[in-house]
């Protein structure tokens, strides 16, 4: 697997990471709409929120390859593939809750249509 990794397409130039965190940024605060971080602190911590996040896709991406590559059979593949969409797809909606649900009283977001 470490042979994979250094020989993977995207992202490899430092501004490919650039964009693909703006992007990542961008649609962290979209989806964190309806709320708005009305301290310092709490625009920080979601800005920081969605970065772990994509390390965890980028590592989830280059298990899927190296998956694909193996001469294991096919539903072995296809269970393996699933089962690391499935935690992907868990990461995110946990991040998500936890920005919403955990941290919303302590950083001190307000809804926008209460503003």
């Amino acid at each position: 697997m470490i042979e994979l990794l250094s020989n993977s397409g995207f992202p490899r130039r430092w501004w490919h990471w650039v964009v693909v965190a703006l992007v990542a940024e961008v649609l962290w605060f979209c989806f964190m709409y309806p709320l708005v971080p009305q301290s310092l602190s709490a625009a920080a911590f979601e800005g920081l929120l969605p970065l772990p996040l994509l390390g965890y896709i980028y590592l989830a991406v280059q298990c899927l390859l190296w998956i694909s590559r193996r001469t294991w059979s096919v539903w072995t593949k296809r269970l393996l593939n699933t089962a690391i969409a499935l935690s992907v797809v868990a990461a995110g909606i946990w991040v998500i809750d936890w920005a919403l649900i955990h941290t919303s009283a302590e950083f001190e977001y307000h809804s926008i249509h209460n503003l």
